[in-house]
C-alpha cells in the first residue's frame, strides 16, 4: 500500500493511506479532473461529500469522493 507524507501544525510528518488522504479543493479539483466552479456548484447542490472545517475552510477525503465516483460509474453493456 502507497503512503504519503503530511505536515502536520507543528512541523511533524504523519503517513497518510490514500483511504485517510485528506484534500483541499485545489487537491479535490485536480483529483476529480474538474474546476473549481464545478466543485463550488456540486458542493451548492450537497451533491459533493465534503468536511467543513471552518465557514471558508472545506475538505474533501479521498474515500469519499472516490466512492462519490464510484456511485456514478456507468455500466455498458456488452
Amino acid at each position: 500500500m502507497m503512503t504519503h507524507k503530511a505536515t502536520t501544525q507543528n512541523g511533524g510528518e504523519m503517513n497518510l493511506s490514500p483511504a485517510t488522504e485528506i484534500f483541499n479543493d485545489a487537491a479535490a479539483c485536480k483529483f476529480l479532473s474538474v474546476t473549481s466552479r464545478t466543485l463550488r456548484l456540486w458542493r451548492s447542490r450537497n451533491a459533493l461529500p465534503h468536511i467543513r472545517i471552518t465557514a471558508k475552510s472545506l475538505r474533501y477525503r479521498r474515500k469519499d469522493l472516490e466512492q462519490w465516483l464510484d456511485r456514478r460509474r456507468v455500466q455498458i453493456a456488452a
